[in-house]
């Protein structure tokens, strides 16, 4: 049985900011989920994140309907998750340093945008057998969220996350630390990303979650999975993290699988 996959966003501006720098784009019918969180206190962070999340998701939904053609055309592998994963595996490498590029391309032709930048977590599904692929640069997030169990299958890209790997910090400590948000890498800014590729093979009755920081820097892990459980809700999602402080623009992307 073909399952089925439902995707919904939603981005909100918070409680703090004055400009939204998030960006959401969503293809639904093709599996397609992107999230980006433009550089606060940089030029442009908005217009970066909505290049970067506009991109990876056009040229995602080009490569789809390509692999969609193939299929259509009698193509033996592409009826299957490890055919699809192996070859969205270094696509999606490749689309992210795209994005990567567009925004630089954009930075060029306008000077007083040097220097923006963004974060970048995007998601493809395959329709037909639910195999994903994962791209990521920055400390937005992916989530799987199963049997009332999250994990966060991204690694973020920041100093803290460093210490924590190297003993120096516990992960109690982190959401608390002033440079919590110092990425160690992004899109957009002159030293080119190395994006972290994941996949894998979704089951029936999970979500995937993706989402900027101004979510779970309100909202823990546990709190999350709360939500998720009693209500897989991302109005409530926002609205808690609104109730919690909003301090930052809130984003998530939500990928269920039925």
């Amino acid at each position: 049985m073909q399952p089925s996959i439902t995707i919904s966003g939603l981005t909100d501006v918070g409680q703090i900011r004055r400009r939204n720098e998030d960006s959401l784009a969503l293809v639904p019918e093709l599996g397609i989920a992107v999230v980006a969180d433009g550089m606060g206190g940089h030029p442009g962070g908005d217009v970066a994140s909505r290049i970067a999340a506009d991109t990876a998701a056009q040229a995602l939904a080009d490569a789809m309907r390509a692999y969609e053609d193939e299929a259509q055309a009698g193509n033996s592998g592409s009826g299957r998750g490890d055919h699809f994963r192996e070859r969205f595996r270094p696509l999606m490498r490749e689309i992210v340093l795209k994005a990567h590029a567009a925004v630089r391309e954009e930075a060029a032709a306008q000077p007083k945008l040097d220097g923006m930048g963004t974060t970048l977590t995007a998601m493809v599904v395959h329709p037909a057998t639910a195999a994903w692929v994962v791209g990521h640069v920055g400390d937005s997030r992916a989530y799987r969220f199963h049997d009332g169990a999250l994990e966060q299958i991204t690694r973020d890209d920041t100093w803290i996350q460093e210490q924590i790997e190297q003993g120096t910090m516990q992960p109690e400590s982190a959401r608390l630390s002033p440079y919590a948000h110092l990425l160690t890498q992004c899109i957009g800014l002159e030293e080119s990303p190395s994006p972290q590729v994941l996949e894998g093979d979704a089951s029936p009755g999970e979500s995937y979650l993706l989402c900027t920081d101004g979510l779970v820097g309100m909202l823990d892990d546990e709190e999350v999975a709360r939500i998720l459980e009693e209500e897989s809700s991302l109005e409530t999602l926002v609205a808690e993290a609104n109730e919690a402080g909003g301090h930052d623009n809130i984003t998530a992307a939500l990928v269920r699988i039925d």
